[in-house]
């Protein structure tokens, strides 16, 4: 995954800006593996959204709903 498709889809999954540019300055590479934006993602206290493309790659199904994108955190 590129940082475009990762930035793209963090946005549509409303992930705050502020978490996407941290997330991103990490990145070090031209691709993203979907594994550490969730890893990273979670640590900020979101739900592992991308984890169905790495399953896909495994060969298992994942039926992800877009429910599943909502924070966990509580925000006051």
């Amino acid at each position: 995954m590129t940082k475009e498709e990762a930035i793209l889809e963090m946005r549509f999954s409303n992930v705050e800006e502020e978490d996407i540019e941290a997330i991103i300055a990490k990145c070090k590479h031209k691709n993203i593996l979907p594994q550490f934006l969730d890893d990273e993602l979670e640590k900020l206290g979101y739900e592992r959204f991308f984890h169905f493309e790495y399953d896909e790659e495994l060969g298992e199904e994942s039926f992800l709903s877009p429910s599943s994108y909502n924070r966990k955190r509580n925000l006051e």
